[in-house]
């Protein structure tokens, strides 16, 4: 199932990366702004302070605590006034459902057999280390980057070299995912490795540099991911009809109309048609189709089933 994000609108960092209360506040804003457009830009930034915006306005609490072993400023804003203020600059935001990142990471460092990451605490280095660039780019960038738990099953159908099996199809097959990155870790010589898969490496690379290579390539992979293309200057969103199938009671309806309310690409909408088992609507988006589409794709409540471009019509069914 797709996932939401639990804790989108909380922000931690650490002692070492703020002056005082007042310089964490405004930077866990920022961080915010990252988690919440899906981008790196610093032009978000500018934009948010032309406006003459008062970051700590949306700070709802904040407090210290201590977390392995280090002293953290942890903030929480309140979703229902900033949500608002950053629509009304035309801030791009990719809403409460976020994507999930499968990855399948085979490390073979020559010495036994080849095993797959998974996020389960050993003293290997280079696996910790791994681990530790996924979960803290899963918090910056508000996403689920995920490693496959692997069963007793799977393990052996995974060791066993068959040309007619392939382990990635397999694996995303069998688990959730928005998007697949299998990926393969070898040492090549002393001290040596290479990554081939969704990214490969130029050339052989330090143990100590294959963590900081993967995190820059997934960042990339992200910046395409979450963006959201700003229209024109002057140009005004789309306007598309949305076709909801699959309703079976009022309380289908209510559903419908929370989930579509809790999508931030919608301008606005109205009541197209309905009866029993459907409702149609007309929406008007703050930016193109395509983030909207971006939007649904993390979505746990529908399942897009179509959309005719040429007829600008989205069909989704709901799940229930």
């Amino acid at each position: 199932m797709a996932k939401e994000l639990s804790e989108l609108f909380e922000v931690k960092i650490s002692s070492d990366q703020y002056t005082n209360t007042n310089d964490g506040l405004n930077k866990a804003f920022n961080r915010l702004i990252l988690k919440l457009s899906g981008s790196r830009d610093p032009k978000l930034l500018w934009k948010i302070g032309n406006t003459k915006l008062k970051k700590i306005d949306y700070v709802s609490s904040y407090s210290i605590i201590q977390e392995d072993g280090l002293q953290q400023l942890v903030v929480r804003f309140n979703d229902e006034t900033l949500i608002p203020a950053l629509m009304e600059i035309n801030l791009p935001l990719i809403g409460y459902n976020r994507p999930v990142i499968l990855l399948l990471i085979n490390l073979d460092a020559g010495e036994s057999e080849p095993i797959y990451l998974a996020f389960v605490k050993n003293d290997q280095q280079l696996e910790e280390d791994l681990r530790a660039e996924l979960r803290s780019i899963s918090l910056e960038r508000g996403v689920h980057l995920e490693l496959p738990e692997l069963d007793l099953i799977d393990k052996n159908l995974l060791s066993k070299p068959n040309v007619l099996f392939s382990p990635s199809q397999f694996i995303q097959n069998k688990f959730y995912n928005d998007s697949f990155i299998p990926l393969k870790i070898s040492r090549v010589g002393i001290n040596q490795w290479s990554i081939d898969g969704f990214f490969k490496s130029p050339a052989p690379m330090r143990e100590n540099e294959i963590a900081d290579f993967l995190a820059e390539n997934l960042q990339r992979f992200l910046d395409k991911l979450l963006e959201v293309e700003p229209l024109a200057i002057g140009a005004s969103g789309d306007r598309l009809i949305l076709s909801v199938k699959g309703l079976g009671s009022f309380d289908d309806f209510k559903k419908t109309e929370e989930e579509l309310g809790r999508i931030f690409a919608i301008k606005s909408k109205t009541y197209r048609f309905f009866d029993k088992t459907s409702i149609d609507f007309d929406l008007h988006l703050f930016y193109s189709a395509s983030s909207l589409l971006k939007e649904l794709r993390g979505s746990s409540s529908f399942i897009i089933k179509n959309y005719d471009a040429p007829n600008s019509t989205l069909y989704l069914e709901l799940i229930n």
